[in-house]
């Protein structure tokens, strides 16, 4: 009888802890976090700053693991990215900007796992990339932009099926003309892949697989 009065009062102890509010600093005697711990673990609130007393990075613990919306800023206080947490893992709309408020990359996880769209972009605000996933696999429409000279865009276009390249993958030059297009069958060249030079001129043919 005496364990069970024991256990009793451990567990009531252990769920009546208060939440206590820690200031961690540095060599200097700056702080640098502050972190709200409840029964030895990380639980609440959470913030980091700069060595100036800048809010950088804001959140939350849930028993140690990272969960909620996670929040980080830069020094003039622009948002730079906005994470969602579920026990640790990314879940939810995922966010992220560049310095002059472009926004850089949105995707969406589930369970950490990507699930769903991701859009890139580049810095001045033009698309840089668009990826489906399902469960964490590539699957379905991609796109790919790329810079091969100022304020022209070449590009990639295919799809995946079950995380593998899958049927006609174009090549382009940013003039607009082909580069190279061929088919993919579970992630394997197939058939006829045809090159070109940047004006459009046939440059070759080449038979890939059985």
């Amino acid at each position: 009888m005496k364990y069970l009065v024991l256990l009793t009062s451990l567990l009531l102890t252990a769920c009546g802890a208060a939440p206590q509010q820690l200031a961690v600093k540095d060599r200097q005697g700056i702080v640098r976090a502050e972190v709200t711990r409840v029964g030895g673990k990380k639980d609440g609130p959470v913030r980091f700053y700069d060595a100036d007393g800048s809010l950088r990075t804001a959140g939350s613990y849930r028993n140690d693991r990272r969960h909620g919306v996670w929040t980080t800023v830069d020094q003039y206080g622009d948002t730079l990215s906005i994470l969602q947490f579920s026990d640790g893992r990314k879940d939810g709309i995922q966010a992220y900007w560049a310095s002059n408020g472009r926004l850089l990359r949105v995707e969406r996880f589930s369970d950490g796992v990507p699930n769903g769209p991701l859009y890139r972009f580049f810095s001045d605000g033009t698309p840089r990339q668009l990826t489906w996933y399902e469960n964490g696999e590539t699957q379905g429409p991609y796109m790919e932009w790329y810079k091969s000279e100022p304020g022209r865009l070449g590009f990639i276009h295919g799809a995946f099926l079950h995380g593998e390249r899958d049927g006609i993958w174009t090549w382009a030059y940013s003039n607009g003309h082909l580069q190279t297009q061929g088919r993919y069958v579970h992630g394997i060249r197939m058939g006829t892949w045809t090159t070109w030079d940047a004006h459009g001129k046939e440059l070759g043919r080449v038979e890939k697989g059985g």
